[in-house]
């Protein structure tokens, strides 16, 4: 048990508050224009991406009024198969965004290896249209902790610790934009 604690407890170390900071920064500034945060991951990070969305809905609930809107684009099951089978799995989230999503907007796409070829195309649609980007990801942050605005990266290769990280940054994330502004400190 102290050794399984230990792991988690590194898991979160590594993680930094300037990175976090930033991704908070793009999603108070999303929320500021009534932007809308759509949030894409695979496997468990898709799971993520659904708490997410209803955290950011039903949680954050500014003082000054301002509600935050989200949306995960994993949940739509109907959606992904028919993108994944008509076109490729590689375009499931990109899709979903040319529909939905407008400038001003944000996309959070969660994902362990940082690599995954549908989060880097919603993540290259996103960038070419206005579209602000986080990325909770995992190891090294892979190709899109180059490509995001705002890249918090758990540095575990382990990606059930990652995923664990994962969803305590979206709650951390979820009180952070829910603070008075200024609130936030380390």
């Amino acid at each position: 048990m102290r050794r399984w604690l230990e792991e988690a407890r590194a898991a979160l170390d590594s993680v930094s508050t300037q990175e976090v900071a930033a991704a908070v920064g793009v999603l108070l500034r999303t929320r500021e224009r009534g932007g809308t945060t759509f949030a894409a991951g695979n496997g468990g990070s898709a799971t993520t991406c659904s708490h997410l969305a209803l955290d950011f809905q039903r949680a954050v609930r500014a003082d000054d009024g301002l509600r935050t809107r989200a949306v995960s684009l994993s949940d739509s099951v109907g959606s992904i198969t028919a993108w994944g089978n008509d076109e490729a799995f590689a375009a499931v989230f990109s899709r979903q965004l040319e529909l939905m999503a407008r400038p001003g907007d944000c996309l959070i796409v969660v994902s362990v290896s940082g690599d995954s070829p549908n989060l880097v195309a919603a993540v290259e649609w996103a960038r070419g249209n206005g579209v602000s980007t986080v990325g909770l990801l995992g190891r090294d942050g892979g190709v899109l902790r180059g490509r995001v605005d705002a890249a918090v990266v758990v540095r575990s290769d382990d990606y059930g610790w990652v995923e664990s990280a994962h969803l305590v940054l979206e709650h951390v994330l979820t009180y952070a934009i829910k603070l008075p502004s200024g609130a936030l400190g380390d």
